[in-house]
């Protein structure tokens, strides 16, 4: 995996995260999600998170989650500026599935491990590659003790790393999975209709791309100044990553 050697260890508390819960009978609430969410979330189980979306019509991307099944609870975990968004495409479906939505007020915690490395029982992967893992814990009790500390740049950075390109609340709207590599990491094309499915697989199979988000590592942001910069650039050390969006021949 490319720059994996800028991949660091630990675990962090997310203070930005949201966490909504869709409280109402379990099938329901994966029913709810299949048709709305881009991930097949009938792949989720103890343990197995995902990365996932919610698109418009017209297949572009409104807001970025993970969707993790948590003591028999179906939850959405999601930056807090973004949450709004997310209640206001859903509250539109709920009552036809008599599911609810409301906000938790638990921590969540983010971990990088490596790739062999065990998980506590109640961790849930939501990403992973040839040498790493990355998942989370939703700490109700504030019980958990975090003696392996790792900076929140660096979360997102593994993040960047990892492939795992997300939007912030000002891109929202802006772009659609494929021109942010998100159709590896965060769409199905398997599970059948979502909202905005019929113009994202039409990208899959009938579409050329002619512009990508890669990860660029740069000393400082002039020299990415001819790419659009996804969400947030982190900063280690000396180096920056972020995750640029341009035409593809400008990336050679």
């Amino acid at each position: 995996m490319s720059n994996s050697s800028f991949i660091k260890y630990g675990a962090v508390y997310l203070d930005d995260i949201a966490v909504i819960h869709l409280n109402g009978d379990s099938d329901s609430v994966l029913n709810l999600l299949q048709g709305q969410v881009t991930s097949d979330c009938a792949l989720i189980k103890d343990q197995f998170g995902q990365v996932s979306s919610l698109c418009n019509e017209k297949g572009f991307i409104l807001c970025n989650f993970e969707i993790i099944f948590d003591q028999n609870k179906w939850l959405i975990i999601i930056e807090k500026a973004l949450k709004d968004i997310f209640l206001n495409e859903m509250s539109k479906f709920l009552p036809f599935y008599k599911v609810s939505a409301e906000l938790l007020g638990c921590k969540v915690i983010g971990f990088t491990r490596k790739k062999d490395q065990p998980m506590l029982l109640n961790e849930h992967l939501i990403l992973r590659s040839d040498i790493a893992t990355m998942s989370l814990l939703i700490d109700e009790n504030n019980d958990y003790q975090n003696n392996d500390v790792l900076r929140i740049e660096n979360w997102f950075i593994n993040r960047k790393i990892m492939g795992d390109h997300q939007i912030q609340l000002k891109e929202t709207g802006k772009y659609r999975p494929h021109e942010l590599g998100q159709q590896n990491t965060r769409v199905s094309f398997n599970k059948g209709c979502f909202k905005g499915q019929e113009i994202i697989a039409r990208m899959e199979y009938l579409g050329k791309l002619k512009k990508e988000t890669r990860l660029i590592l740069h000393s400082n942001k002039e020299e990415v100044t001819k790419f659009t910069i996804i969400g947030k650039s982190y900063q280690d050390q000396e180096i920056i990553f972020s995750s640029c969006f341009g035409k593809i021949d400008s990336f050679s």
